[in-house]
């Protein structure tokens, strides 16, 4: 299972990411599934163990976020993360 935190833009994706990076969690920014949604094509990819805490750390920060959703899909290295 894969875990991604889904946005309205690619601003609020950016925040994120350098948010959870200069805290220690493990994010990629990878394209958004369009199994999960069609809005903004940016999405973080995050650990499973990490999703409550990422929650709770967003909420406490004010970052916003649409949600953050599981997919079992096939992860393709070249396709799922940007550089």
């Amino acid at each position: 299972m894969h875990y991604y935190v889904l946005f309205n833009n690619h601003t609020e994706s950016m925040a994120m990411y350098r948010a959870l990076k200069d805290k220690g969690f493990s994010a990629r920014i990878s394209p958004t599934p369009r199994e999960l949604s069609v809005c903004c094509g940016v999405s973080l990819l995050i650990e499973e163990e990490d999703v409550e805490n990422i929650k709770a750390f967003a909420a406490d920060s004010k970052l916003s976020y649409i949600s953050i959703q599981g997919l079992d899909n096939k992860f393709d290295n070249t396709r799922h993360r940007y550089g």
